[in-house]
Order: structure tokens, then sequence, then C-alpha cells
């Protein structure tokens, strides 16, 4: 989070896909731990939601202020099933930050790809090879695909899909 705001309150709900799940401690109270950014009069709420995400509710009682203006303000701990595989995104969306005097700011939803998978597999299959140059000319053309497809064919990780993607996976197969 950075902030030039001087925020007292968090709140956001947190997308696992299956196979992955947020921690629990023996309580069955999921484990989140506040970073050294809070007061010690904020405090951490979390319960499941009928959509299945996770809400994340940081306060302070007190309405005291998140510390700094940079840097995290919670940790999560996410464990794999035995059976989990391949990539999958993990979202935050709904967030919302609240000043002391209640006025409160929308955040753009955050998405973060895990990639238990092969780099440079772009479709996912498990394997580099002609079908991921195929999958990454798709979408240079205006091929449409789906958000983890996507985040994958940036494969350079420059933010951009073009023929250095397609460069960067031939290099990879050439090299086997």
């Amino acid at each position: 989070l950075l902030n030039d705001t001087a925020y007292s309150g968090l709140q956001t709900d947190l997308y696992l896909p299956e196979g992955l799940s947020l921690d629990m401690n023996d309580n069955d109270e999921y484990i989140i731990n506040l970073t050294s950014r809070r007061d010690k009069s904020h405090t951490v709420a979390s319960r499941r939601l009928d959509d299945g995400a996770i809400r994340i509710y940081v306060t302070s009682v007190s309405t005291r202020e998140f510390l700094g203006n940079s840097g995290a303000i919670m940790t999560l701990s996410i464990t794999a099933s035995s059976g989990f595989n391949g990539a999958a995104v993990i979202a935050l969306r709904n967030s919302v930050c609240a000043e002391a005097i209640g006025t409160r700011h929308l955040l753009a939803d955050e998405i973060c790809e895990v990639n238990a998978g092969m780099k440079f597999d772009v479709n996912g299959d498990g394997e580099i090879n002609i079908a991921d140059i195929n999958v990454i000319t798709d979408i240079i053309l205006g091929g449409t695909v789906d958000e983890l497809t996507r985040r994958r064919a940036d494969v350079n990780g420059d933010g951009e899909i073009n023929i250095a993607d397609i460069n960067t996976v031939t290099d990879a197969i050439l090299s086997k």
C-alpha cells in the first residue's frame, strides 16, 4: 500500500482458486499478521463470505492511522493442496481504505499469479513447445484469452505481448 492520505482502516476480499487455502490456527481462525505499519490499537478480523471469498478487515477502534505511507499492512500465509499444480490467480477485490474521519477510498483490484508450473509454459499444459508460441501469436493478432493466459504470455515480463515474447519461448524450446 502506497498512500498519500493517512488511513486508519482497510477492508478487502481475498479470492483464492481451488487448491489454495489461507492458513488457519488451532482455533480455526485465519492467520493474518499485521506488519510494523500498524498502531498497537489496530486489530484484524476475517470471515468467509457466501461467494467463497475471505473478507479481511483491519481497523483501530481509536481510529489510529497506519504508520508511514509505504509498505504492507498485513501478511498472509497460503498453502497449496497436494493436488495443486499449474498456475492460478489470487485476487484482492472490493478493497476499501478509510480515513479516521470516515472518508472511504476504493482501491483497484489487485491480481497476483501463482505459478507452480514451468516458466514459458504459456498455455499451461506442462510443456514448452510450439503451442505456447501459437498462443502468443494469437494474442498479438487480436485474439482473446483469459487473464491468466495473458499474464503468462508476457514471458519476458516487460508489460507487453509481442515478438520479443515469441523469441524468448523459441530460445527456451531450442535450448532443450
